[in-house]
């Protein structure tokens, strides 16, 4: 059964910020808000949270890797190759909404890792709930979006007129919809939060690619 806690965005209280580590900690799985949307996050380092987001997103590819989330650059630095340009970028937009697709390393989680383990989406969130999280539980999260960007666009969530009315932005109306009790915690924010896709950049090849802008500023990039 499905624990809801109500919190607050700007200032979360540290008990629940405590309940949601002890359950991280122990391999549940969270629903909590972020700048992109209410997102799935659960511990990297477990096979079971890979298992767990397949049977929560069913449409989601089986080879597709799901993100990871890291607390600071440091960190980032520890789970994948970060170069000296790419360090210079990601100091101007993390914590932010960008997803950057970097070289996989040793330490990169098996199950963030994309096909034949070379590449890892990693991103830092400018969410006080999940920043406090990641203080909290030290090690890197897996991460996902309750919905993608193609389910998004089927359903004209872009429109302003319906960006209000999706249950996408209510969760006791995502745990109705799609979880039936699979995740253990819920994080209600107190405030509304709207899906907005993040921005993702493949710096795993030789030059800089987007992926996808997200509708967020790419200008401060610099790679244009």
């Amino acid at each position: 059964m499905t624990q809801f806690l109500s919190i607050h965005q700007k200032n979360p209280e540290k008990r629940h910020i405590k309940t949601a580590t002890e359950i991280l900690d122990s391999g549940g799985i969270i629903l909590a808000p972020s700048e992109t949307g209410y997102c799935f996050i659960g511990d990297a380092s477990r096979e079971s949270t890979h298992t767990r987001f397949l049977q929560l997103r069913p449409g989601h590819p089986k080879n597709k890797p799901f993100s990871l989330l890291c607390r600071n650059i440091s960190q980032v630095s520890q789970m994948a190759n970060l170069s000296t340009q790419i360090f210079r970028i990601a100091t101007r937009v993390w914590p932010g909404p960008y997803t950057f697709i970097l070289q996989c390393n040793k330490n990169t989680p098996k199950i963030a890792a994309g096909p034949k383990r070379k590449t890892v989406g990693i991103r830092i969130s400018s969410h006080p709930v999940l920043i406090n999280i990641l203080e909290e539980f030290k090690n890197p999260l897996l991460i996902t979006s309750v919905t993608d960007e193609d389910e998004l666009i089927a359903q004209d969530y872009f429109s302003e007129e319906n960006q209000h009315d999706s249950w996408w932005i209510n969760v006791i109306e995502i745990c109705k919809q799609m979880t039936h009790g699979k995740v253990d915690l819920a994080l209600e924010n107190d405030e509304v939060v709207p899906i907005h896709v993040s921005a993702v950049i493949d710096f795993s090849g030789n030059e800089p690619v987007v992926v996808r802008d997200g509708g967020w500023d790419l200008e401060i990039l610099g790679i244009g």
